[in-house]
Parts: C-alpha cells; sequence; structure tokens
C-alpha cells in the first residue's frame, strides 16, 4: 500500500506559502468545487483500505472540513468547562450538502450535560420540560420546572437511563417520538424543528411501523405563518 507521507509533506509545505490563505477564502466561497478539486487530484477510491484515511488526512491538512465527524470535535473536558465547545453545540448551522449541524441528538446531549449549570439555555429547559409532559415521561412537566439545579442535572441522567437501559419496544419507541416530535414542534425555533426532523427521518420510523410525522413541526410552523400572512392581507384590503 502506498503511503500518505510525501503528500502529506508537500501539503503541509503548501499550507506554510503565502498561497494558502488564497485558497481558504476559496474553500469558505465554493466548497463544492474544492471537493471536485480533491476528486480530480487524488481519484475516485480503490480497493486500497488505507485510500479514505489518506485522503480524510490531506482534506484536514488544506482545510477542508470533514462532514463526517462531529462539528464540535471530541474531548474530555466537562462542557461545563468548555465554553468552546458550548458555543459551538448552540449553533444550527445548514452545510452545502443540506445537512443540518450539529445533529439533534448532539444539541440534545448537549443540554443534558450542560441542565446542572445555573444559567442554562432557555431552549433546552423548554424541549426537555415539554416531553416531561408526555405520559411517556411521566406527564409531569411542573415537577421538573420546579427542581433546583442539582436535582434537574439528577433527575435528566436518572429518566433517560430508567427508559432506555433495559431496552425499549418499537411501540415505546413510537410514542417517544411522537413526543418528541410534538415538543419541537411546541418549543423550538425553526432550524431546531429542521435539526429533529433530519433526525426523525433517519431514523426510519416506517421500518418500526410507526406513523410519526417527522415534518409536522415544520409543516404547522409554516401554517401559522401563512395564516398570519393572509390576515395582514385581508386587514390591509379592509382599510
Amino acid at each position: 500500500l502506498k503511503s500518505a507521507a510525501p503528500r502529506l509533506a508537500f501539503a503541509n509545505r503548501w499550507r506554510r506559502s503565502s498561497n494558502y490563505w488564497r485558497a481558504m477564502q476559496l474553500v469558505a466561497r465554493c466548497p463544492a468545487l474544492v471537493a471536485v478539486f480533491l476528486s480530480a487530484v487524488f481519484g475516485a477510491a480503490t480497493d486500497e483500505v488505507e485510500a479514505p484515511v489518506e485522503e480524510r488526512q490531506l482534506a484536514v491538512a488544506v482545510g477542508v472540513e470533514d462532514l463526517e465527524m462531529p462539528m464540535c470535535g471530541f474531548s474530555k473536558t466537562r462542557l461545563e468547562e468548555d465554553p468552546i465547545r458550548r458555543t459551538c453545540l448552540r449553533q444550527c448551522r445548514i452545510e452545502p450538502d443540506g445537512q443540518i449541524r450539529p445533529t439533534f441528538p448532539e444539541w440534545e446531549s448537549y443540554c443534558r450535560e450542560t441542565a446542572g449549570m445555573d444559567l442554562w439555555d432557555d431552549e433546552c429547559q423548554d424541549y426537555l420540560a415539554c416531553t416531561f409532559g408526555c405520559d411517556v415521561w411521566g406527564g409531569d412537566r411542573e415537577k421538573f420546572l420546579g427542581m433546583n439545579v442539582p436535582e434537574r442535572y439528577e433527575y435528566l441522567g436518572d429518566t433517560k437511563a430508567d427508559m432506555y437501559s433495559a431496552g425499549i419496544t418499537q411501540e415505546r419507541r413510537c410514542v417517544l417520538e411522537k413526543c418528541h416530535s410534538y415538543c419541537a414542534r411546541a418549543a423550538l425555533g425553526t432550524c431546531r424543528e429542521s435539526q429533529f426532523r433530519q433526525q426523525c427521518l433517519a431514523g426510519n420510523p416506517a421500518l418500526y411501523d410507526c406513523d410519526v410525522d417527522c415534518s409536522s413541526a415544520e409543516r404547522v410552523r409554516l401554517k401559522g405563518a401563512l395564516l398570519s400572512l393572509l390576515a395582514v392581507v385581508i386587514g390591509a384590503a379592509l382599510h
């Protein structure tokens, strides 16, 4: 198998050259063109098992983001002590390929991991409190909202462990998805709703015979906006 060392050495030399920042501007303006360039230079995938790894290393070396990796990376530091990753995970970004990052599970994990902080995101509180209003999560959101910070953090961990540790049936999984879909619509903004829709569709609920409507959150929001617009138009016509 061919070694990646010569190509990586070239990439490192080029990165120190005066053309590097011009290339970075090109990456920002036209990522699709850069992808085509890399494909032309390094070729399509071959039978060499190391080829995908080498190309990923080269992409990182020249500043092309790997969309298969978590947007905010990995860290052993607790989120409470890592303001940079917290800021990253609060984002809701649409990539050139239409993928929304961070993913909804990444955002929800962020909410759970930061629940022990005094300054907790309102979106996190609103969404998770909504889920506890569903019968499947106990049907008592006020109990959750009335907890102090340490109790809230422990309660989130304990209830999730109780729900999933022993496994769940397909029927229970479907009920959970319907609850989460409702709360994405009721408590979150448009981009977070799209995050949830992406995660919901990726789970392919039809495979476990679930009739959850992954798109309902977006459609209801759009319907509300259209009704508001219609009211404005009618009001203007009557004056």
